[in-house]
């Protein structure tokens, strides 16, 4: 597919420094090689054998990418909780769905225009990170979903487990499977919903929504388009060996974990099983990609480097920086990539 990139975004781009681009290399994607070997043979002997152990496989990772790959993602009922006031032009709802034996909820909006074709396209929005204890379902991230949901579409923002009412731990989703899992069962009950069209589903996903939504459109073909903002989207290698100093967040949530594997560079076969960059050849959808350029949070250099592995994946891809914005888009910044992803998902939903 042709790749695409805006006389904009170039702009934007000569905007940042040289080193920063130099940084933003083109990222090798590797494929998970498993090593086989061969059990050791035994020479024929007439004294008894010592009984040995009963080898066990090794134990399944829950977030390796061909893992979440094979399981399955059964629906439910989209259950509508709690009737809200209104939207502009659209009804707003609280409701639930079933995750691996949690009860998600989140806040659900359904057009008040009937739908001209199959039912209407549907965006799942995946909020970024909010210790659980403030986050609040009817405030976070009510701009961008009033945004989407006043353009024509049912959105659905499901509070990841741990988060509002949903049940669960918040695990997070760098080292974790959950909200992975949470989002692809939120797709199967939207995909079941009678009011959506099952061909025509999206993600929005914001900093660490970021993250969870390339790993939904890694894991599944069912999402038709996907739009990142200032999202924590870079592979392994560049979260924990390239910019790590500059994410403080993982200089938290880490360390356990490359006690335990290794850095990306010493246990490549460990993190490539894990990361995204090495299976975005199993991206079918478009992508659009939008940043802050003064972002101190997330660094630019991330989505950055997703654009350069789609491009050289084969992959569509649109890539939009933000001179002076930052983590969070405000004011005229957030309107310009509002009416960008809008019209983006208007062409692919």
């Amino acid at each position: 597919m042709q790749t695409k990139l805006y006389w904009s975004t170039w702009v934007a781009i000569l905007s940042i420094p040289s080193f920063l681009l130099t940084a933003c290399g083109s990222v090798p994607v590797g494929q998970f090689m498993p090593t086989l070997t061969n059990a050791p043979t035994r020479a024929r002997s007439a004294s008894p054998i010592p009984r040995q152990p009963i080898q066990t496989a090794a134990p399944v990772n829950p977030l390796a990418i061909a893992y979440l790959q094979a399981r399955e993602y059964p629906p439910s009922d989209l259950v509508m909780e709690e009737t809200l006031d209104a939207g502009s032009n659209y009804q707003r709802y609280i409701a639930s769905y079933q995750s691996d034996g949690d009860r998600i909820y989140g806040l659900l909006t359904i057009p008040d225009k009937d739908s001209d074709l199959d039912g209407y396209a549907a965006i799942v929005l995946l909020h970024g990170y909010i210790p659980p204890e403030s986050y609040v379902t009817t405030r976070d991230y009510v701009s961008s979903q009033d945004g989407l949901a006043s353009s024509g579409f049912v959105t659905f923002k499901p509070d990841m487990r741990g988060h509002g009412r949903s049940e669960g731990e918040a695990d997070g989703a760098h080292f974790s499977e959950t909200y992975i899992v949470d989002t692809l069962h939120a797709i199967s009950a939207l995909e079941a919903y009678e009011a959506v069209d099952p061909a025509r589903i999206g993600i929005w996903g914001h900093s660490n929504g970021g993250l969870i939504g390339l790993r939904a459109i890694v894991v599944t073909e069912r999402v038709k388009a996907s739009v990142f903002w200032g999202g924590v989207v870079g592979s392994y290698t560049d979260m924990l060996e390239t910019y790590y100093p500059q994410i403080d967040f993982l200089q938290r949530l880490a360390p356990p974990v490359i006690t335990e594997h290794g850095l990306p560079s010493e246990n490549p076969d460990y993190w490539n099983s894990i990361d995204p960059f090495a299976h975005l050849d199993a991206v079918s959808d478009p992508v659009e990609i939008h940043h802050g350029i003064s972002d101190s949070d997330v660094p630019v250099e991330l989505s950055v480097s997703l654009y350069m592995a789609l491009r050289d994946a084969g992959r569509e891809a649109t890539l939009f920086t933000y001179p002076g914005a930052g983590h969070n888009f405000y004011g005229e910044t957030f309107d310009e990539a509002m009416r960008r992803t809008v019209t983006f998902f208007q062409k692919h939903l």
